[in-house]
């Protein structure tokens, strides 16, 4: 091997040692912990149309709060985090394409804090877990 490709190799190999290092670091990594007051909810829509808009409201004794999902698709999940404890509840409303209104109380579950909420073409189905 000549000086400039020993040269190289003594550059390269450090780096793609540490290159490795840290997207092992990153990959491995554990998820943050969500604070006390935190609420994870999966939102899907199984209709045929996008939905214009899912409101998610929710409220205790010192705020009262808002979460909006714009143009949901055929199909789509979106994952949202509200500041509210678990068990406490929310109201999901959906305004439909045809002018009909969706609504439901979700999020009583105090035992988890993921809830899940599917969009049918008839009705809304509140549980907990990922749909």
């Amino acid at each position: 091997m000549n000086d400039s490709n020993s040269m190289l190799a003594w550059i390269l190999v450090p780096l793609a040692l540490v290159a490795g290092v840290v997207g092992t670091r990153m990959t491995l990594e554990p998820e943050l912990p969500l604070p006390d007051r935190a609420l994870v909810v999966h939102v899907q829509n199984r209709t045929s149309e996008t939905l214009p808009k899912v409101n998610l409201h929710y409220a205790n004794v010192n705020t009262q709060q808002e979460t909006n999902i714009l143009q949901l698709r055929p199909g789509e999940t979106r994952t949202v985090t509200l500041n509210h404890e678990p068990g406490l509840g929310y109201t999901v409303r959906v305004p439909m394409p045809d002018g009909r209104t969706l609504e439901v109380c979700g999020g009583r579950a105090k035992d988890t804090r993921v809830m899940r909420e599917v969009i049918t073409p008839d009705s809304i189905l509140s549980g907990t877990g990922k749909p």
